[in-house]
């Protein structure tokens, strides 16, 4: 397994095609959704199925030895993206830079998790790319800093029907208030630590 890039990345799915370079004259295509972006790069994961042995990828009725790939050197790719939501296609040249096989048991079946580096774009693709991936991510943030605002408000709202029920006796309610107040402030810790990073990103002009 290569090492993992540690970049800030933002979950969402988008459209993508890949072709496996270096494996033939005419490289399998396989497409499939992102699992998640930043600037630079993206990852995905594919279901793979095990055949005597081998790691195959099912693209419709063609199955692709995984094997064949992962033994070269170099491991480039062609991806064209879908940008929603006009559907735009950027096009670029990649390599993937960390990889690992996966196996989920409850559904007997594994998958092959990969990310690529995008290396060479055209201009107007890259600043496209790059717009989206910022937007992308500063909505993720805005989303981040909704949670924190509802959970301090749950928060509160626990606050007072703990001292509610406290003064009036009523066991129940006060433990409901209690719950309802440590579920809201996990809420709130999480919440505001996604939107601290995405804002820190956005500052220091990483995404």
């Amino acid at each position: 397994m290569l090492s993992r890039r540690k970049s800030k990345r933002v979950e969402i799915s988008v459209p993508l095609r890949i072709n496996l370079l270096g494996i033939g004259k005419q490289p399998p295509t396989i497409e499939t959704v992102t699992r998640n972006i930043s600037p630079v790069g993206i990852s995905m994961n594919l279901p793979v199925t095990l055949t005597n042995g081998v790691f195959f990828i099912r693209e419709g009725e063609q199955a692709i030895n995984l094997i064949h790939y992962l033994v070269l050197e170099n491991k480039e790719v062609e991806v064209e993206i879908t940008i929603p939501p006009r559907e735009e296609k950027i096009r670029a040249m990649g390599k993937i830079v960390w990889y690992d096989f996966g196996s989920r048991e409850e559904e007997v079946s594994y998958y092959f998790g990969a990310g690529i580096l995008l290396k060479a774009m055209a201009a107007d693709d890259r600043k496209t790319w790059e717009v989206f991936a910022r937007n992308t991510a500063l909505k993720t943030g805005r989303v981040w800093n909704h949670v924190q605002i509802i959970s301090a408000f749950t928060f509160v709202a626990g606050i007072v029907i703990f001292i509610a029920g406290f003064y009036s006796e009523a066991t129940t309610i006060a433990k409901t208030g209690i719950f309802l107040s440590l579920i809201a402030l996990i809420g709130f810790v999480i919440a505001w630590w996604q939107h601290r990073s995405f804002m820190l990103l956005k500052k220091l002009k990483l995404f």
